[in-house]
């Protein structure tokens, strides 16, 4: 399977974050990894090719869950007022 270059550094900094949250984890991915690597993937896990209509249907759904995680994100974000930011820059 080939990846772009962007999809390929995601994969990347995920590979880095699992690293970091759960040693053990990133091991067993990383030993199945080298065990598995010359194996052609089996015939129920390819990809159909997608129709230019299927992949937009995809990207906007991949863009309106990205919206949702990053307005879950900010509610559990604890808010900051413009208040508090400003007295620092302009206290003498």
């Amino acid at each position: 399977m080939r990846l772009c270059a962007r999809d390929q550094r995601l994969l990347g900094r995920l590979g880095e974050e699992m690293t970091c949250s759960d040693p053990r984890l990133a091991s067993m991915m990383a030993t199945f990894a080298r065990l598995t690597a010359g194996e052609p993937m089996p015939d129920r896990e390819q990809l159909a090719a997608l129709t230019g209509r299927t992949r937009a249907a995809l990207r906007a759904i991949g863009a309106a869950m990205a919206s949702f995680v990053a307005w879950l994100d900010r509610l559990d974000s604890p808010q900051v007022k413009h208040a508090e930011c400003d007295s620092g820059r302009h206290a003498a």
